[in-house]
């Protein structure tokens, strides 16, 4: 090697020190996140599924808003006023998983000027929040439990990255895994909302996706996985981000599956300080559904992230 040529490489590794370390410490505009892979994007949006005769016909300027609820009536109240005077939303469909109930006539005459659809499993399942229900006429929807609302301009932010990158997951909150060399075994913890530290996959209790997607977790997703997801109602948002970081890993990528856009959510502490022993349980169906996706891979599909978007 030259001293010219030596010159060059290092400045080249300079510049891109500094783009990542700018990355981190800066708010980041969504128009930097527009690295689309023309072959992986070509399956996303061509996906060869009977189950959808309309996939050309979706609209890519709204969203569809998918809401699991479960017993929290008030907070679906709050929800519907929220989400139905959003103009980008598309339609509101609601997935009514409390099986055993009717669904009340005043959420069933909502005034909303979107058109709201109800949609009442046979089983309860967190599962049932990643069907791609047929009323579904959009290429991004906004998966949320009925407990979360974001502010109007993060939900535009949101957006607005996920249309910049559609073939990942756009999220709002986030958490990383960890892994015990003495043990070989892979774990988790929370991020508190507003830590500026690396993450590996964000919550689906409120995020964006391609609709895409909801048919590989619905028909696609290993069974092992999925019924695991069904047998402890746990786990959902483990195996969608790992579901989406195998695909694109196995369809050459080398950037994470996912953003995390740093907003507000009303009624929201994500941190890992409120974990109390009575959540055990749950958080070892949680470690060991880590493990299992490098049983059914062969390996580790996720990646850790320093890039975020700050909406202040």
């Amino acid at each position: 090697m030259n001293r010219s040529t030596a010159i060059l490489l290092t400045i080249s590794v300079l510049l891109i020190a500094a783009v990542l370390i700018f990355f981190y410490n800066s708010t980041v505009s969504p128009t930097v996140l527009t690295t689309v892979m023309p072959t992986v994007m070509e399956q996303v949006r061509r996906p060869q599924y009977e189950t959808w005769p309309n996939w050309a016909s979706l609209s890519t300027d709204t969203f569809t808003v998918l809401v699991l609820t479960f017993k929290r009536n008030d907070n679906l109240a709050s929800v519907l006023k929220f989400y139905c005077n959003l103009a980008l939303v598309d339609r509101v469909i609601i997935v009514w998983n409390d099986v055993d109930e009717a669904i009340p006539e005043n959420f069933l005459n909502y005034g909303c000027s979107k058109e709201i659809y109800f949609m009442k499993p046979v089983t309860k399942s967190v599962n049932n929040g990643f069907v791609p229900y047929s009323e579904i006429r959009t290429e991004a929807v906004l998966i949320i439990h009925n407990d979360q609302i974001l502010r109007q301009k993060d939900i535009e932010l949101g957006f607005e990255v996920w249309q910049n990158s559609p073939q990942l997951i756009v999220g709002f909150q986030a958490s990383v895994h960890t892994y015990n060399d003495t043990s070989k075994q892979y774990g988790l913890k929370q991020i508190p909302l507003l830590a500026n530290k690396q993450y590996s996959f964000v919550s689906t209790a409120i995020c964006f996706t391609h609709v895409h997607y909801l048919h590989m977790y619905t028909y696609k997703l290993p069974r092992q996985l999925f019924n695991f997801v069904a047998k402890y109602d746990n786990c959902e948002d483990i195996f969608f981000n790992g579901m989406v970081a195998e695909f694109l890993g196995s369809n050459g990528s080398e950037q994470p599956h996912c953003i995390w856009v740093k907003g507000h959510i009303e009624g929201s502490e994500n941190n890992e300080e409120n974990i109390n022993d009575s959540d055990k349980e749950f958080w070892q169906q949680r470690i060991q559904a880590m493990n299992m996706m490098v049983e059914v891979y062969g390996h580790f599909p996720l990646k850790t992230s320093n890039i975020f978007v700050y909406n202040p």
